[in-house]
């Protein structure tokens, strides 16, 4: 019986040991919390064994579970590398690269390599927080190793284009972008990428030819027909940028980029009614209200409803003065030119005469301060004296006390 006991103790210890190498040597936390575990129970077993204590078979399963069956388990999977650790510190490397922790995350990846190797999910995770990093140089080294090791990864070449495209490296950008759809035709953010530098380039035919393929994969894709719409514009293929921006705005009404650029095809086309109805539909956007509203002065000219476009360039340039010069220049105001021309005068008047007041309101606010600080100027001089006066009788006060303890 008492050999039982001590066999118990001696796998225990022998578990503790095992389990804090590995530890050590695995970078395995999960084993503290064992550990501990381990500890108690062999703690709480030792004076039961000493002392030939009997439990209860409710105490003794528990027991037994934390002081060898636990333990030799988690021994038997370390042992033949059955390890959950990793998955769980790439858990964490993850949680932390969501939230925007990338040191840590680095942190956790350098231990996960230190324990299993320079494998490829870690890699391009560790790449990921130096590009978001802005450290270019790391984060282009560690893809090309994750392309040596793997290369159908096309999330690498992907990242590498765009830090190439960073580096102002353009055509190599592309080239990856390529390399990027050929392993996946359907990676949509490669497609967006590629097409933008293309048109850049201003390669609009290859432009077209790739937001056509993409489409074909993508075909709910909006953002990818409204840049396709853009490319056919620039080729001159208004007819197909029509279709392609009415088919854009089906699957989302709201893009006002693509209804501004519809309205400015329908009033190339001399569809004034149908281009006035999309412009108005963007008047309240921040970034096209006013761009809306100077189509809609322009409509109203060629119908000859000048009462309206009035009021809407009067509009215009008390919202922006930066429109005066558009509509000084624009040819369709010749019509209304001498109105709009009393207009600007007017409100040119009515500015100069706001600087005047604006610069007069402004001496007024020096000169106050001038006066101000030449009152207290003085005030501070004055007391100064007063001061002086104080602490000169007290010197001479002094001086004479002297004198008369002198004389006494």
């Amino acid at each position: 019986m008492i050999i039982d006991k001590i066999i118990v103790i001696i796998v225990a210890v022998i578990l503790i040991t095992y389990l804090s190498i590995n530890y050590v040597k695995k970078y395995a936390p999960g084993n503290l919390i064992l550990i501990s575990i381990l500890a108690f129970c062999l703690g709480v077993y030792l004076p039961i064994a000493l002392f030939d204590v009997t439990l209860r078979l409710r105490y003794q399963i528990p027991l037994g579970i934390g002081i060898f069956i636990l333990p030799c388990v988690f021994a038997f999977l370390q042992y033949n590398n059955i390890n959950f650790t990793k998955k769980l510190l790439y858990k964490r490397a993850e949680k932390y690269y969501l939230s925007q922790k990338y040191t840590k995350c680095i942190m956790t990846i350098q231990k996960i390599m230190v324990a299993h190797g320079r494998k490829c999910d870690a890699l391009f995770l560790l790449a990921k927080c130096y590009y978001e990093l802005k450290e270019y140089t790391n984060a282009k080294e560690i893809l090309y190793e994750v392309i040596d090791k793997n290369e159908n990864s096309y999330e690498a070449y992907f990242k590498l284009g765009n830090i190439l495209e960073n580096e102002d490296d353009i055509d190599s950008a592309i080239d990856m972008y390529q390399k990027c759809l050929d392993i996946e035709p359907t990676f949509y953010d490669a497609y967006e990428a590629m097409g933008i530098l293309l048109a850049n380039k201003g390669e609009y035919e290859e432009a077209e030819e790739l937001y056509k393929r993409a489409i074909e994969y993508h075909s709910q894709s909006y953002e990818l027909i409204y840049n396709l719409a853009m490319i056919q514009l620039e080729l001159g293929k208004t007819d197909e940028a029509e279709k392609n921006l009415e088919f854009a705005l089906v699957i989302n009404p709201n893009i006002n980029e693509a209804i501004y650029s519809l309205g400015n095809i329908k009033l190339l086309k001399g569809d004034y009614n149908d281009a006035l109805n999309l412009y108005s539909e963007i008047i309240k956007s921040e970034n096209y209200g006013l761009k809306a509203y100077y189509k809609i002065a322009i409509i109203y000219v060629t119908k000859n409803e000048f009462d309206k476009a009035m009021s809407v360039i009067e509009y215009i340039i008390n919202e922006d003065s930066s429109y005066i010069d558009l509509i000084e220049n624009e040819f369709v105001f010749s019509a209304m030119r001498s109105r709009i021309d009393n207009l600007l005068n007017e409100n040119k008047l009515k500015q100069e005469k706001i600087e005047s007041q604006e610069r007069e309101n402004i001496e007024e606010i020096k000169n106050t301060r001038k006066n101000w600080f030449g009152r207290q100027k003085n005030t501070e001089e004055v007391s100064e004296t007063n001061e002086n006066s104080i602490l000169y009788n007290d010197i001479d006060m002094t001086r004479t006390g002297f004198r008369n303890e002198e004389e006494n």
